[in-house]
């Protein structure tokens, strides 16, 4: 062996020395002294140690779900109590010793009401939008939109750089993004398929892809209650039903079946939980199928909304709030039917905590009633070539109640702005105020508003 040979082999030997010396010391740091940051458990040590707090706290879940189910009024499962944990359900146990827990108190320690507790660990069938650290939540609604493909604004928006995105503008995109739940009239099908009712005068069709634009906007969920969702018949229908899912929107008013199309669509929001039901009662003759039990449709309200009622009264149950968006009256006029009034006062004695509706595609007047606030019309948002002013309907709910306010704009040459003058956005909310038919509303300039009481 000569001597490079020799001195690399010292080298070789003294490098692998180091190494293992090396490993051995960190090796025997990280058990011995860990440091933050730099030392991860393994799972078998996380489960064991998960399981070392779980036996230190003892719950008797059946004996605690009967004094929830006591104390709260809401009926809770031992299985929901296991699906919340036990660290969650030992402050309850805690606080049930005390008495009766008030639906207050078990949102600060569950993080939800009894009803979206309810939901979201034994149901488990409506979105959890998560909560916003704010101690409000903004449910957004606008009237008609409308992306069929020729003779409408979908026309322009195709000559637009962004499309549809540039055809509504910031302040708009802006408020409906930020709304904790968007809900919007979707007043078309999305397909490529199906056949043009030849006895409608106006039929409207959509690209599936056009989804899209929904999901830019932050909608959340749409009606499908309404006169044109089945425009291009059965197969056109079912491609909506399918279009929406595929896009993670919620759809409401609308189904297979009747018991999907009546059914109340839920989501939890800041830990408190918020049905939506929709329906429609318009277009004679009767058009667009009502769902029954063996066939698709829309939730009908041609019965003198007696079926909103119920389903309005069954939400009411095991919700928090209860909203319904009806598609009703005659179009292009604020005068109201005497079936939007009564109605509305109906749904709301069953316990709605606001109607807002659609359909007439101009604004109409706005209401209280039992202290409980009604939109009867929200018109166009952003459907066709008209030149017609538009809000952006908005209920802002924390523990004092629920706050009505409106963003205003226009739709004109087939976009839709935010009203920038003062003087404008003042005249549109003293029209508004002059269509109340009990002329009972008073709007700030801030588009706040309010139900007048009598002196």
């Amino acid at each position: 062996m000569n001597r490079k040979t020799a001195t690399a082999l010292v080298i070789c030997l003294a490098l692998i020395a180091f190494s293992a010396l090396s490993f051995t010391l960190v090796k025997t740091l990280r058990t011995q002294v860990p440091v933050l940051g730099s030392y991860y458990p393994s799972g078998s040590e996380e489960e064991e140690e998960t399981q070392t707090k779980a036996e230190k706290i003892k719950i008797n879940y059946q004996r605690l779900a009967y004094d929830l189910t006591q104390s709260g009024g809401v009926e809770v499962s031992s299985l929901m109590l296991e699906r919340a944990g036990a660290q969650t359900c030992a402050v309850l146990e805690e606080e049930v010793k005390g008495g009766e827990i008030s639906p207050d108190r078990f949102r600060q320690i569950t993080g939800y009401t009894p009803f979206a507790f309810a939901d979201k660990y034994g149901t488990m069938v409506s979105r959890d939008m998560g909560d916003n650290g704010k101690e409000t939540f903004t449910l957004g609604f606008t009237g008609d939109i409308n992306f069929t493909e020729t003779g409408y604004v979908m026309t322009h928006a195709y000559h637009m750089p962004g499309c549809v995105m540039d055809c509504i503008d910031e302040t708009f995109q802006n408020e409906m993004r930020s709304a904790d739940i968007m809900f919007i009239n979707n007043e078309f099908p999305y397909s490529d398929r199906g056949t043009r009712q030849v006895d409608k005068k106006y039929t409207f069709r959509a690209k599936p892809e056009n989804v899209k634009y929904l999901q830019e906007l932050g909608v959340d969920i749409v009606s499908l209650a309404n006169n044109h969702t089945y425009d291009y018949g059965y197969e056109s229908f079912v491609d909506t039903l399918e279009t929406l899912r595929n896009a993670d929107i919620l759809y409401v008013g609308a189904g297979m079946t009747a018991s999907e199309a009546n059914a109340p669509v839920s989501l939890l929001i800041n830990g408190y939980k918020v049905s939506y039901i929709a329906c429609s009662g318009v277009e004679y003759p009767i058009k667009t199928p009502v769902a029954t039990e063996t066939s698709c449709g829309i939730m009908g309200s041609y019965d003198n909304g007696e079926k909103t009622k119920e389903a309005v009264e069954k939400a009411r149950e095991d919700s928090d709030y209860v909203i319904v968006f009806p598609h009703w009256g005659f179009e292009n006029t604020t005068q109201l039917t005497s079936a939007q009034i009564s109605n509305s006062r109906k749904w709301i004695d069953a316990g709605a905590d606001a109607v807002i509706g659609c359909h007439a595609h101009i604004l109409q007047g706005m209401d209280y009633y039992k202290g409980v606030p009604v939109a009867y019309g929200l018109g166009n948002f952003w459907f066709n070539t008209r030149d017609v002013y538009t809000v952006l309907y908005k209920l802002v709910v924390s523990g004092s109640g629920i706050e009505v306010r409106i963003v205003p704009g226009r739709q004109a040459h087939s976009e839709t702005f935010y009203l920038e003058s003062e003087s404008e956005r003042r005249s549109l909310y003293n029209s508004i105020i002059s269509w109340s038919p009990n002329n009972n509303i008073s709007i700030s300039d801030e588009g706040i508003i309010t139900e007048k009481k009598d002196d």
